[in-house]
């Protein structure tokens, strides 16, 4: 189940992220997702000057971040030799990335990809690089079961139970809908049901 940076090369991409028959999301999808982490992020009164994304892939949160938020700057790291090849993204993983911390931090569909210990070692990197916002995404065992089309999603990775998240999370974090992330310490002022309960 242990992938190699190796494995994640251009066939990999081909068939995940390029092939119209078989890919699981596409450009098109981040400009809907993006518009609405932005458009919320305005709603909270929170300004976005630097984003940082962890697992960049093919860089499709770029164009968005140009897009709703034009002064920001955007820096991309990738696991993947391929792809730091081919976009030009700096090489680093999310457990150990030391760069500096930004506005907002994108995680998508990277964590699924990490074994319980370095999916830990991770969470703990994304508070200390988020200063003001998290996006985070990652496939749960109940993802796979009911919210995914099984013949375009990867489903060889390290699936763990939605609750370990909302744990591994606790303390850190503050989820306020849609994958967003405040830390604790936040000083953005919440509604109390913006602030969601993950009922244990």
């Amino acid at each position: 189940m242990k992938r190699s940076a190796e494995d994640f090369d251009a066939a990999y991409y081909a068939r995940h992220y390029e092939d119209p028959e078989s890919r699981a999301s596409d450009a098109a999808a981040i400009e809907r997702l993006g518009a609405f982490v932005f458009r919320y992020l305005d709603y909270l009164h929170v300004d976005i000057d630097s984003v940082l994304d962890l697992g960049c892939g093919l860089g499709h949160w770029k164009p968005v971040v140009a897009a709703h938020a034009p002064e920001a700057s955007y820096h991309g790291v990738e696991w993947s030799p391929y792809l730091c090849e081919k976009f030009g993204w700096e090489r680093g993983s999310v457990t150990e990335y030391q760069g500096k911390p930004a506005d907002l931090v994108v995680c998508q569909g990277v964590l699924q990809y990490l074994d319980d210990a370095e999916a830990t070692a991770a969470l703990e990197r994304l508070h200390a690089l988020t200063r003001t916002a998290l996006y985070l995404e990652v496939l749960t065992e109940l993802d796979l079961q009911v919210a995914c089309d099984t013949s375009r999603t990867d489903g060889e990775v390290f699936l763990r139970t939605g609750k370990w998240y909302w744990e591994a999370l606790a303390g850190k974090f503050i989820a306020v809908g849609g994958g967003l992330f405040l830390p604790t310490d936040t000083d953005v002022p919440l509604f109390e049901l913006e602030s969601l309960d993950p009922r244990l």
